[in-house]
C-alpha cells in the first residue's frame, strides 16, 4: 500500500526537513540539533564546568561546520557581547545554553557572528550564530558545543545516543516533570 503524498511533495518529492519540529504532545519538547556533526555526551568534553554539569546536563556536538540553529521555537534570553553562546528559553519553559568553544570567550568575538539578538522570537531552524570553524582550529581551540538544559531538574530527560547528527535531528527529549 503506498503512502499518500500532497501535490508538492508528489511534484517535486518534497520529504519532511530536518528541521521541521516533530509533533509535540503537552508537556513533552523535542530538541534538535543546532549543529552538523558528531553528537557525544556531555561528559566527554574537555571543559570540566560542562563535562561536571554545572551548568547543567546536556549533550555535545563537534561541529561538522560553522553555523548554530535554534534547536526548538523560543526566546533568546541571553546573548554574549563574544557571540560564542546563546540561551534561550522554550515555550515548554526549559532553559538552554548552547556554547561554542572551550576559552573562546577570551576572542571578545573574533570569529563568531550573531544572527539574532536578545528578545527576539526565533523558530526551530533558524540561524542563530555562526563561525569559523576552520580558523578556530587552526589556532588551537576545542569546539565542541554543549547544548545544556540549566533548569534540568524540572524535566525528564531523554538524551539520543551518539553518532552523526544533522540540524534538527532530535537529541534531546523533555518531559516536564509534574
Amino acid at each position: 500500500m503506498s503512502e499518500k503524498k500532497g501535490f508538492a511533495s508528489w511534484l517535486f518529492g518534497k520529504k519532511k526537513g530536518a528541521e521541521e519540529a516533530p509533533a509535540e504532545e503537552p508537556g513533552v519538547e523535542r530538541l534538535g540539533s543546532p549543529l552538523a556533526g558528531k553528537l557525544i555526551g556531555i561528559e566527554q568534553v574537555s571543559d570540566q564546568v560542562f563535562a561536571d554539569k554545572i551548568l547543567g546536563d546536556g549533550v555535545d556536538v563537534i561541529p561538522a561546520d560553522g553555523k548554530v540553529y535554534a534547536p526548538a521555537d523560543g526566546t533568546v534570553e541571553n546573548l554574549l557581547e563574544s557571540h560564542h553562546a546563546v540561551c534561550l528559553l522554550t515555550p515548554g519553559g526549559a532553559e538552554l545554553l548552547i556554547h561554542v568553544g572551550k576559552d573562546t570567550v577570551a576572542l571578545g568575538g573574533k570569529h563568531f557572528a550573531a544572527h539574532v539578538k536578545e528578545g527576539d522570537k526565533v523558530k526551530r531552524g533558524q540561524l542563530l550564530l555562526s563561525f569559523e570553524r576552520d580558523a578556530l582550529l587552526a589556532q588551537g581551540f576545542d569546539l565542541a558545543p554543549p547544548v545544556v538544559v540549566s533548569n534540568g531538574d524540572e524535566f525528564v530527560m531523554e538524551k539520543a545516543e551518539g553518532g552523526e547528527v544533522r540540524p534538527g535531528d532530535t537529541i534531546i527529549t523533555l518531559t516536564k516533570r509534574a
